[in-house]
């Protein structure tokens, strides 16, 4: 029997889909994804909506593959049909962000193909309440502003995370009959997440009282309304780049707008910094005849007959 919280919140999440929609779980064999394929499943028979489940082998460690190929069988025993398992090429190097980005980048380029070949119209993810409360830190450490501690959306394009506001420990309770996998990334102190996850938030609940996890997702709540008003107002002014007209916006305009202007140029977001962008603003409002600035991706910018210059450092 599923809980009556689990199924109101997916119920929720997938109120807009209908009868005969396709969706698939992310599924990594963890006890979230396992928690949600079942959950899923309940729901989607109630719906009548198809469910099916994608298990993703990174290829990252020795026995990726049988470890991958089991997680697939307890989808298939928990009523997933179909299930696909796709292996994805993890590629490294300058640009990647990382470990960490290159998998996600790699793992979602193979849901959004699989989603488009077989008329998918959700990809749900098991992410909760805990993992927004770890976003929210990571995005405070980073310094990275309103939209990186407004974390992660309920439903984020094909994307959507019915979880999210849901306790850890009330999901994976709902999956303790089950022999689940743990990443072993999971307990690898040398990720940031994991260290946020098993030092940084238990030390916050026994000093600060319990509850902080959900604060943190409140917060992330409320900043991210605030984020999205700011973005919706700078998308009005379109991608401005005269100096002039940019020189008169609020600074959290600005900001947005140049932001907007270097990835279009093909600056890399996650490389991106707000030390970068502040930099361009320089050239807007303490100008005094900078010369030209480099960003992530080898893109440059100058400020050039009363406008603003994104390039590729390769061009003439």
């Amino acid at each position: 029997m599923i809980n009556l919280e689990i199924r109101q919140a997916l119920k929720e999440n997938l109120s807009d889909l209908s009868a005969g929609d396709k969706l698939v779980v992310a599924c990594s064999g963890g006890a979230d994804s396992l928690a949600l394929v079942r959950a899923a499943v309940h729901v989607g028979r109630e719906l009548a909506i198809n469910v099916g489940a994608i298990v993703i082998d990174h290829q990252l460690q020795s026995g990726s593959a049988l470890v991958s190929s089991g997680a697939a069988v307890l989808a298939e025993e928990l009523g997933a049909d179909p299930v696909e398992l796709i292996a994805v090429e993890v590629v490294l190097g300058p640009g990647s962000g990382g470990l960490e980005a290159a998998a996600r980048d790699a793992r979602r380029s193979a849901f959004e193909s699989y989603a488009a070949e077989n008329g998918v119209k959700a990809i749900l993810l098991g992410h909760t309440r805990e993992d927004q409360a770890e976003t929210v830190l990571l995005g405070l450490a980073r310094g990275s502003g309103a939209r990186s501690l407004s974390g992660m959306r309920a439903i984020e394009g094909l994307y959507r995370r019915p979880f999210l506001r849901l306790a850890r420990e009330l999901v994976r309770n709902t999956v303790s009959d089950l022999d689940v996998h743990e990443d072993p990334h999971n307990s690898d102190h040398t990720f940031a997440r994991v260290r946020v996850r098993e030092s940084i938030l238990p030390l916050m609940e026994t000093e600060l009282g319990p509850g902080v996890a959900a604060a943190l997702a409140r917060t992330a709540d409320m900043l991210r309304d605030d984020a999205d008003a700011l973005d919706e107002i700078a998308a009005k002014h379109g991608m401005i780049d005269e100096v002039e007209v940019l020189a008169k916006l609020p600074r959290a305009m600005r900001t947005r707008i140049i932001r907007k202007l270097a990835m279009s140029a093909g600056c890399t977001m996650n490389d991106l910094t707000r030390e970068h962008v502040l930099n361009v603003d320089a050239l807007i409002v303490h100008w005094h005849g900078q010369g030209p600035l480099n960003l992530p991706g080898l893109i440059n910018v100058e400020r050039t007959h009363g406008k603003l210059r994104f390039y590729h450092a390769n061009e003439v």
